[in-house]
């Protein structure tokens, strides 16, 4: 039976919560119990990463994928082969489509409105969204920048928050989507939903917002949820993707334009990495090239921390 691990969202070390005047343990109880009914009875498979619980991916066992991959490479007898698509289309680079109409649908709570824009950017790919009305729903907190050096100087804001609250909510002196221009960038957003395709998560959203380096601290966070969803949920399929899709290939095409562009040999690379060219030979070359001219230069963020 699903459970919410509430503690990781309530005991975040970024969250500040204003449960004083919103019931925060009321509403995350009522989730908790229509996620069981609405999604985990239903036979979805509910997986949680501390603020993102994946409800529903639909590509259930990867038969659908595997039916449409079938289909697309002319393979009848055996519909039903999981690994075709992975296999023969992903490896080949060929088309993505049998993971384009397969969607992952994620509820985030606990999470600020400035990685809810980052999120919300991504139209192609993304057939649902549903932020509960801005108007009208009324925030929960607040969320310190991942970058912030001195928290103490937030504590302002969490109280500006709870002035629009009591404004439109308690005194009803100015209706919520007045009060909300007062709101800070950093509010937490009550509980929202997004759905991506799985085509658009693992070429678009998490290559941008993972893969590549520079995205804002707060929205790696998040994003990494995301991900680690996908991974509960069917860590073979998205092990294989990420590993066609990942990190280190940003530090493939760095190594590859050097090397075309300085002509190194394998001295030069032993000299780069301050070993002797017996060392070198006795190692393994793809990690050579990676530790040499495959390193990237730190982001604006690493430089920041």
């Amino acid at each position: 039976m699903f459970t919410l691990d509430k503690s990781a969202i309530l005991t975040h070390d970024r969250l500040k919560f204003l449960d004083d005047v919103v019931p925060i343990e009321e509403h995350l109880d009522n989730i908790e119990k229509f996620i069981r009914i609405c999604y985990e009875e239903q036979g979805w498979h509910v997986a949680q990463s501390r603020r993102v619980i994946a409800l529903r991916a639909t590509d259930e066992d990867r038969l659908s994928s595997a039916f449409k991959a079938s289909l697309y490479l002319g393979k009848y007898r055996d519909m039903a082969n999981t690994n075709r698509f992975l296999q023969n289309m992903v490896a080949a680079g060929h088309s993505y489509e049998p993971i384009r109409g397969e969607t992952v649908l994620f509820l985030y709570i606990g999470v600020g409105k400035t990685v809810y824009d980052h999120l919300v950017t991504y139209t192609v790919g993304r057939p649902t969204r549903i932020a509960g009305g801005q108007r009208a729903n009324v925030p929960w907190g607040f969320e310190l920048p991942v970058e912030a050096k001195n928290p103490a100087e937030y504590d302002e804001e969490l109280e500006r928050i709870r002035n629009v609250i009591r404004l439109a909510k308690q005194d009803r002196v100015e209706q919520m989507q007045a009060a909300r221009a007062k709101l800070p960038v950093g509010y937490i957003m009550p509980p929202f939903l997004m759905e991506f395709s799985e085509e658009a998560l693992i070429r678009t959203v998490f290559r941008q917002r993972l893969f590549e380096r520079g995205a804002q601290g707060a929205t790696v966070d998040v994003v990494t949820d995301m991900l680690n969803a996908c991974l509960q949920i069917d860590e073979e399929k998205w092990s294989f993707l990420i590993d066609y899709h990942g990190p280190h290939l940003q530090q493939w095409e760095k190594a590859m334009r050097s090397l075309r562009r300085d002509h190194y040999t394998l001295a030069d690379i032993a000299e780069k990495l301050g070993i002797s060219v017996e060392e070198a030979l006795q190692q393994n070359l793809y990690d050579l090239l990676m530790e040499s001219v495959g390193k990237l230069p730190p982001s604006m963020w690493d430089k920041m921390k």
